[in-house]
């Protein structure tokens, strides 16, 4: 842990670093002290040099040669990510965050596999530390070994020096470096201007038994959990560019109104849509509350709105939504005008998480919302009110969770509504998918383990998914958990191998669909219980991907594509690259997340969406019943100028909405 009370002020945006030409090029370092150097008999001097330097502090001299990293494993683009802030520890949960350990093993991948790189602390240890949040590591190197400290300047010079565009820092905020400790100095990535500065007065602590406190025998990183989420540009190629969402502030006073009866529906109004900069100044995140006790609050107003009256509201019904949080998080929301908070919406880590709740409005009309921990987009939508009166206590009540469904996975967050299983079918004939190809198959039934049993406390069952080839290595699945005899949580994946499975919560005695990316191994995944639940579960198959990269799902709101009839024979074609979140580049897109709804029109078929230009295999198909309506979730993969083909064999009504897509 290093200390920050050192002074902090916002980091600069990267446009103002990146003058003439884009670059931004420290000629040399701006020397502020020296004083007279001492050796220890290994070649190393403790000096007090401080500074800004594009690179690591005071070289040595006479070092051995050592590799630098070998870059990024994607293209980058040519967009950063939104600067570094700080984000002191808030939580504890010391498990090694995806970003974490994926630095952790580019250290490694360079300097040999038997490099020592810590990551968790005890939560039991005194002090504040980004260890505990998983989101900091220690590479064991020693400014008194000329090997070790040769790998440490190398490492930090590819790290803070200019990148491959030229641009000073640029793998640092790619990376989403919070802060270094190494050589008795302390560098800011949220305070670039700084440079290296003393670390706890090590200056004049030259005694090997201070080389831990300052940092002289490892390199500490802490990350912003953009950085520790794993999908800053540095690992996927797509940059993290939102802001924060700017203070602001509530002028609400006095305890809020007490309501009388019951909800009055209104048709569903959004007050706050981060991603679209609805409620808010721009497109923001939301973020944690500040180290210095700056609060970060979004003040929804939620009366005069829609179909809500401007007086006489006493409280709303409203479903709040975190959309791609960066870490695991609790949204809690109020009435400004209140004591305390509630915990409505609980997300993990790269995922999407919703819940409905009543919340007291204030005196001007507001409600607030406020995240624990990272930062994430929010969606807050106004679902009822209810009257002011005398009658019933006003209180904060979470009314329902519905869907959690990680990003990482696919973040997903259709309607409260069944998704119909389509029957299977046998993909028509045609050559098989190519290396690293998206194949959408339906909602192919994988598993059940009624036939077997419920999954038990503990277990850890190894199942095949019909439908997946041996050679599909990801696949896209909905996992449905039912008659759980407690609250527990349900891995699915490949147990046992790190960061390589899907984590999906269980309620008791009720039903939840998740809809998830899972790692597969010659067709089959290992389901596992938590220690208490015993758990049904149904795994269906909406498509899979075969080579070494896996599958990359997004989730976005949902995104009107048709609405029409079909006569049972025309075919419809429909764009869509460029809706919503879905890239506009066609080379970025593998396939699109459909929700579809059918109204059927005196005869029982089906509806489906595929590839303009592609393969139709017969089988990504929604339901289509007669007189009657069904949801289903449809995968269509995307083809030429971002067109997908839709079709039904009987007549229907259909509408179609885009939910989500997979990258390349």
């Amino acid at each position: 842990m290093l200390p920050h009370n050192t002074g902090h002020s916002a980091l600069p945006r990267l446009h103002a670093l990146m003058r003439g030409g884009g670059i931004f090029v420290f000629v040399g370092a701006l020397i502020l002290q020296v004083s007279p150097a001492t050796a220890d008999g290994s070649g190393w001097q403790s000096t007090n040099w401080t500074g800004v330097i594009a690179g690591a502090p005071e070289p040595g001299v006479g070092l051995p040669a050592v590799p630098s990293p070998a870059g990024a494993p994607v293209p980058l683009p040519a967009e950063y990510d939104v600067p570094a802030e700080y984000e002191g520890q808030s939580t504890c949960d010391p498990v090694p965050k995806p970003g974490t350990q994926r630095f952790a093993d580019l250290i490694k991948a360079t300097y040999g596999q038997d490099e020592v790189v810590w990551i968790p602390r005890d939560c039991g240890v005194n002090g504040q530390s980004e260890h505990k949040e998983g989101r900091a590591l220690d590479w064991m190197r020693s400014v008194r070994d000329p090997q070790g400290r040769a790998e440490a300047e190398a490492f930090l010079n590819w790290l803070l020096g200019p990148d491959q565009f030229g641009v000073a820092y640029g793998n640092a905020i790619r990376l989403g470096v919070m802060y270094i400790g190494w050589n008795d100095r302390i560098w800011r990535g949220y305070k670039l201007n700084r440079g290296w500065t003393e670390l706890k007065g090590c200056f004049s602590r030259a005694d090997k038994g201070s080389d831990n406190t300052c940092h002289r025998n490892h390199i500490h990183i802490s990350l912003t959990w953009d950085g520790a989420s794993g999908r800053s540009s540095f690992w996927d190629g797509t940059a993290l560019t939102a802001p924060y969402c700017a203070r602001s502030r509530s002028t609400a006073s006095g305890a809020p109104a007490t309501r009388v009866g019951g909800v009055v529906a209104v048709d569903q109004v959004r007050v706050v849509g981060t991603r679209s900069g609805i409620g808010v100044k721009e497109r923001c995140r939301l973020q944690q509350d500040r180290w210095n006790g700056d609060s970060h609050r979004i003040f929804a107003k939620v009366t005069g709105v829609g179909g809500v009256p401007a007086e006489g509201v006493a409280a709303v019904l409203v479903r709040v939504s975190a959309l791609g949080t960066n870490a695991a998080t609790t949204l809690r929301v109020w009435s400004p005008g209140a004591s305390s908070s509630v915990p409505v919406v609980q997300a993990p880590m790269n995922a999407d998480a919703s819940a409905d709740a009543i919340i007291p409005v204030a005196s001007d009309g507001t409600i607030a919302i406020a995240t624990t921990a990272g930062a994430t987009d929010v969606t807050v939508d106004v679902l009822g009110y209810y009257p002011n009166g005398p009658e019933v206590e006003n209180r904060s009540e979470v009314v329902s969770e519905t869907l959690i469904m990680p990003m990482t996975e696919l973040g997903l967050n259709p309607a409260p509504v069944p998704v119909a299983p389509v029957a299977p079918q046998a993909p028509a004939p045609g050559a098989p998918p190519e290396e690293g190809e998206f194949v959408g198959i339906g909602a192919e039934v994988g598993y059940e383990s009624v036939s077997q049993g419920a999954i038990q406390p503990g277990e850890i069952r190894t199942v095949a998914l019909n439908g997946l080839p041996a050679q599909a290595t990801s696949a896209l699945v909905t996992v449905t958990t039912s008659d759980s005899t407690k609250k527990g949580k349900l891995r699915i994946g490949q147990i046992g191998e790190k960061l390589n499975a899907a984590t999906v919560k269980v309620r008791k005695a009720k039903t939840r669909t998740a809809i998830l990316v899972v790692p597969v191994v010659g067709g089959t995944v290992q389901i596992s219980a938590s220690k208490k639940p015993a758990v049904q579960v149904k795994v269906e198959v909406l498509g899979y991907r075969t080579g070494a990269l896996p599958l990359k799902a997004r989730g976005m709101s949902a995104r009107k594509l048709i609405k029409t009839k079909f006569n049972g024979t025309k075919v419809k074609l429909a764009k869509v690259t460029g809706i919503g979140d879905v890239p506009k580049k066609k080379k970025k897109v593998l396939a699109v997340i459909l929700r579809v709804t059918t109204k059927g029109k005196g005869a029982d078929g089906r509806f489906a969406a595929y590839a303009v230009g592609g393969v139709d295999r017969g089988s990504r198909s929604a339901t289509v019943t007669a007189k009657g309506k069904t949801t289903s979730i449809v995968v269509a993969e995307v083809g030429d100028k971002g067109l997908v083909a839709l079709a039904a064999n009987v007549r229907t009504k259909v509408r179609v909405t885009v939910v989500g897509y997979i990258r390349r």
